[in-house]
């Protein structure tokens, strides 16, 4: 296979091309470092998530709780003595999520007894509402130690009557389990709700339009300036098959876009202390996703439009559409519902969801399977459709 020709050479008129190393890695760099600067201090209350809590319990653990909830930075909390009040204020849009703590709450968890927390949403608030429950559920499973540790204790036949029983049967099970012994997704989600940042936006909302400019705007152009000049013409008479000219152009399209997506999310982490989770594997497997599929989304472009500048036009639509409805610019749950139900049409929306599982809630592989999974079937689409209609005349 010789198509690592067709790359190399591609590659080496990127190297030599001063303007075009610029747009792809200054400009975004400077856009990321003025967006997340200017705009940071109202950052967090621009996406505010407000939720309205009826503590019925107000003992000792549900008044935990609420501190807990009170003291991430996204979370708009307010309090609501009365129930059927509560109730109906989420009923009328008044709030769009109502967390009911129950009678008995602290007894029971302290007791070793099950216990519910009731959580009531908005149905047209789908995101919001997703990122409370990972919030609650990751509190949640750290209470139950509470409970767990008192279950164990009393199935051994070990009576625990008195509160002062129960309390030193917590604090011993409670140090075995700071850090975890196992590592549960909801218990990363909830300590790195703390540690958002503008940046988590923004460094990954501007690097992946600037990724689209690259992979679907000059990877375009670049193709039909080959075809008007002639030059693919002159590469089928060489000794490279036309599966090897085609294999090497989307090669030398993936490796810019891949090293022009790295160094973006290593800039903001170096620049500006952004985390990239706990797990390399899966950043790479993500970066590689949304690479692809935007390089073959190029490919479709540079083979349903004939010229180069209808390429720059068609290009820069898609880009700017996808980037306005996908989340680059904002997060993608505050526009309104049937705005967030389009995006799931855009590489954008995906892969800024996937970037938000590793760097917000740290979930791994396994928790961007999902988003990989759609990233790779937009790439086989596009080069599917992009390879059956590619000519080189």
């Amino acid at each position: 296979m010789k198509f690592h020709i067709i790359a190399a050479k591609d590659l080496k008129i990127l190297i030599r091309d001063r303007n075009a190393l610029i747009l792809m890695f200054i400009l975004p760099m400077v856009i990321i470092s003025v967006a997340g600067l200017a705009l940071g201090g109202s950052f967090s209350q621009d996406i505010g998530i407000d939720v309205l809590i009826v503590d019925l319990d107000n003992g000792e653990i549900s008044k935990g709780f609420v501190e807990f909830l009170e003291d991430i930075d996204i979370l708009d909390v307010d309090m609501e003595s009365n129930e059927f009040a509560a109730r109906e204020r989420v009923r009328n849009q008044e709030y769009g999520r109502l967390i009911i703590i129950p009678h008995g709450f602290t007894e029971t968890v302290r007791k070793g007894q099950d216990s519910k927390i009731l959580i009531i949403t908005d149905p047209t608030e789908e995101d919001q509402n997703t990122v409370v429950e990972k919030i609650v559920e990751g509190y949640a499973s750290r209470i139950s130690t509470n409970v767990v540790a008192v279950k164990t204790v009393a199935a051994y036949g070990v009576p625990v009557y008195s509160e002062e029983q129960i309390d030193q049967v917590v604090d011993v099970a409670e140090q075995f389990t700071q850090p975890p012994p196992v590592q549960v997704v909801t218990e990363s989600t909830s300590s790195r709700l703390e540690e958002f940042t503008p940046f988590t936006q923004y460094v990954p909302g501007f690097a992946v339009m600037f990724l689209l400019f690259t992979t679907i705007g000059v990877g375009a152009v670049s193709l039909l300036k080959e075809r008007e000049s002639g030059t693919l013409r002159r590469l089928v008479t060489a000794p490279i098959s036309k599966p090897e000219i085609i294999g090497g152009k989307i090669a030398s399209t993936f490796f810019r876009g891949f090293v022009q997506l790295t160094v973006l999310m290593a800039f903001g982490h170096v620049a500006f202390g952004l985390d990239l989770g706990s797990s390399m594997v899966a950043l790479i497997v993500l970066i590689s996703a949304i690479t692809l599929a935007s390089t073959g989304l190029g490919l479709l472009v540079a083979v349903l439009v004939t010229t180069k500048d209808q390429a720059d036009s068609v290009s820069n639509m898609i880009v700017l559409i996808m980037s306005a409805i996908g989340g680059s610019w904002w997060p993608l749950f505050i526009e309104p519902q049937f705005m967030q139900d389009l995006a799931r049409l855009t590489i954008t929306a995906w892969a800024m969801e996937g970037f938000y599982d590793l760097f917000y809630f740290d979930l791994g592989l396994a928790g961007i399977l999902k988003e990989v999974g759609v990233l790779l079937l937009m790439a086989i689409l596009f080069f599917g459709v992009a390879i059956s209609r590619f000519r080189f005349e």
